[in-house]
């Protein structure tokens, strides 16, 4: 299978229970540390939407004649849905100076909660949701400007 994640594309290949290749390197995914992580994985037409812990993750499966071709992917600082889902918190506003790992929003998903996360240390710029609102993968749900 052939994965797009953040604009690039990956070939996929699973080999057995947690032993995958990913562009040709053998990847053996095990459970680190004493913790167990739930993974979570749904497929909606050409999209994988992945939550593995408290991480989530958007893939678009990509054909051969697709590959080449451009399509949306987020820019630096730019959160978006990993899935289709509803707003339950909003945790900051225009303005505020955020850090690396805060949560700014939480998007649940399946009865799941999916906590965005600031990227790096930064300003929030913009903020295009508000409580309840239904929100999808591809617009921006807020932006984050690195600190200097």
């Amino acid at each position: 299978m052939r994965l797009k994640v953040s604009g690039r594309v990956h070939n996929v290949i699973r080999k057995a229970d947690g032993a995958f290749e990913v562009d040709g390197a053998r990847v053996e995914a095990e459970a680190v540390g004493s913790r167990k992580s739930r993974a979570f994985v749904a497929r909606e037409g050409d999209q994988v939407f992945a939550q593995i812990g408290t991480r989530s993750y958007r893939m678009s499966v990509v054909s051969r004649a697709a590959s080449g071709a451009s399509d949306h992917s987020a820019l630096e600082g730019e959160l978006e849905a990993p899935m289709p889902g509803r707003v339950t918190r909003v945790a900051v506003a225009v303005g505020d100076r955020v850090k690396r790992g805060q949560e700014l929003v939480v998007v649940e998903a399946m009865k799941m909660e999916n906590a965005l996360v600031a990227p790096s240390d930064g300003v929030v710029k913009s903020l295009s949701v508000k409580v309840g609102d239904m929100v999808a993968p591809g617009p921006a749900l807020l932006v984050i400007e690195a600190a200097p």
